[in-house]
């Protein structure tokens, strides 16, 4: 298998973009969950487990992407910026607000950030 190979050091590679308060992003990669679960035990007389029932948990999901600045002078997004995204690529994007910000520099990687974020509205 090839390496990708981009002569033009400027042009982001990744996903689609992400625009948080009016910024682009590339995205390089997304990991959150579209719904949450719980389970639930019950056990028999002998306090060992008899059964189970998956149902919906109601725990805020969270997740992490990681994002492309197309400049080094592009500024980070605010915590507590709501934005949208498709993020599992339904068709209808969904609110998202960002939780926390995190830099992590390498000298292999583009100019890449990570958020966590937190789902306000799904849209399926």
């Amino acid at each position: 298998m090839a390496l990708p190979y981009n002569s033009i050091a400027s042009q982001p590679q990744g996903l689609e973009t992400a625009t948080i308060n009016s910024v682009a992003y590339v995205v390089d990669s997304v990991d959150m969950s579209t719904i949450v679960s719980r389970t639930i035990s019950r056990t028999d007389a002998n306090g060992d487990r008899a059964d189970f029932l998956i149902r919906d948990g109601s725990d805020q999901i969270t997740g992490s992407m990681t994002l492309q600045r197309a400049l080094t002078t592009t500024v980070l997004p605010d915590v507590g910026t709501v934005f949208t995204y498709d993020f599992d690529r339904s068709g209808t994007a969904s609110s998202i607000v960002v939780s926390d910000v995190k830099v992590s520099r390498s000298g292999e990687d583009f100019d890449t950030f990570d958020i966590g974020v937190t789902l306000v509205t799904y849209q399926a």
